[in-house]
């Protein structure tokens, strides 16, 4: 599957703990249970639709290693314009496209100023493809 071409949905992808880095460099993130991650993904950055708690929302995911902090693979969701104070249980997630691939940076701050460039290319990629995944009732 082409990814650029094909969505790929996610639907009742449920939602667990992360170590809140993003949320200290100003950036939260949904962080969601690997095992619930498409085979056909690779890692990389990507633009999405998310869904949860009856509305639609733009993200930019990462899923991979987290090289400026030597850490394990993620799949976590950037959810844009919105503050989430508790987390949702489960999330439906369609992947519109990927943005590029995961590198490593010299800092957090030099992370965050790639996060930002990131944001923008979502909000670009999002706005051509403007369909949002249907809600999923597991």
């Amino acid at each position: 599957m082409n990814l650029l071409q094909q969505g790929i949905e996610m639907k009742g992808s449920k939602v667990v703990s992360g170590r809140s880095r993003g949320r200290r460099l100003g950036i939260p993130t949904i962080n969601i249970d690997l095992s619930c991650v498409s085979k056909e993904m690779k890692h990389g950055i990507y633009a999405c639709w998310i869904r949860f708690n009856g509305k639609q929302h733009m993200g930019s995911i990462h899923y991979g290693l987290r090289p400026v902090f030597n850490d394990s693979e993620t799949f976590e969701v950037h959810v844009l314009d919105t503050l989430i104070e508790v987390p949702p249980a489960c999330v439906d997630i369609r992947i519109v496209g990927r943005i590029r691939d995961i590198r490593n940076f010299d800092s957090p701050e030099a992370l965050k100023s790639a996060i930002a460039t990131d944001v923008e290319a979502t909000r670009a990629m999002l706005h051509q493809h403007e369909k949002a995944p249907e809600e999923h009732h597991p």
